[in-house]
């Protein structure tokens, strides 16, 4: 039982030695390529800078709108305001639908597609409430607020063709922006440095797995599996140890 244990320990310890062995090849590994790491993560760190300073500035107009499930009513109960929220979410659906934002691309001559601008354009009801926001971004504060409000009123006009009732209407109209949307530009730096690191470290090492020079004896002793009984000395290091022996 003893002798089990004891083989039990040799082997949980020459696992450990292993697994230190292991991390220190690879910090060495990362030492030792230290410049293929950085000159890879050069150009990445360039190109997120000038992708941060060439980014466009982007403006977001918003508009607010209402969904009511009788908007005659003068006292609306639980049952209708319920009724409301499932319609918001439905709608979100609607105001993004090819046929409305074909025709706002055709009123203002947009440039992007109709897929694109689907992208430019976030439509998300307010948390339990019949509200639903719409925002749409361009480079023009303007036309950020006419394409918007433009959005909106297809969008009702939509809700009447497809439900054959009226019961969304504008709380709050878009205004033109004044403040531009942030560039996050440290942010995108901070993610090109990483990057860069990340693709430098990866690029070492493959260098190293593709690298077939053994550096160390105990590289010879890990492959071979054998333990190793001696060292065969360089014979320049020889003869400069007997010439040194010699003069002394």
């Amino acid at each position: 039982m003893s002798r089990k244990r004891r083989y039990e320990d040799y082997e949980e310890e020459f696992e450990n030695d292993d697994e230190e062995i292991d991390l220190a090849d690879l910090i060495f590994t990362l030492i030792r390529r230290w410049k293929l790491i950085v000159l890879t993560a050069i150009p990445v760190v360039i190109l997120g800078v000038i992708f941060a300073a060439t980014r466009p500035t982007v403006y977001q107009a918003e508009t607010t709108l209402i969904v009511s499930n009788n908007m005659s009513s003068v006292a609306l109960d639980s049952t209708d305001i319920t009724l409301s929220q499932r319609l918001v979410i439905t709608y979100s659906e609607i105001a993004k639908n090819k046929s409305v934002l074909r025709k706002v691309k055709t009123k203002f001559d947009l440039q992007e597609s109709v897929e694109a601008l689907a992208k430019l354009v976030t439509i998300s009801p307010v948390d339990s409430t019949e509200l639903i926001s719409l925002t749409y971004k361009n480079s023009d504060p303007q036309l950020a607020a006419m394409v918007t409000n433009e959005i909106a009123n297809e969008f009702m006009d939509k809700v009447v063709q497809v439900m054959r009732v009226r019961n969304v209407s504008v709380v709050e109209k878009a205004q033109v922006p004044v403040q531009p949307l942030p560039k996050k530009r440290l942010l995108i730096l901070f993610a090109s440095v990483v990057l860069g690191l990340a693709a430098g470290t990866g690029m070492a090492f493959v260098m190293e797995f593709l690298h077939k020079k053994l550096r160390k004896p105990s590289e010879i002793q890990s492959i071979l599996g054998a333990p190793m009984i001696g060292m065969i000395p360089d014979l320049e290091d020889v003869i400069t140890q007997k010439g040194e022996d010699s003069n002394e």
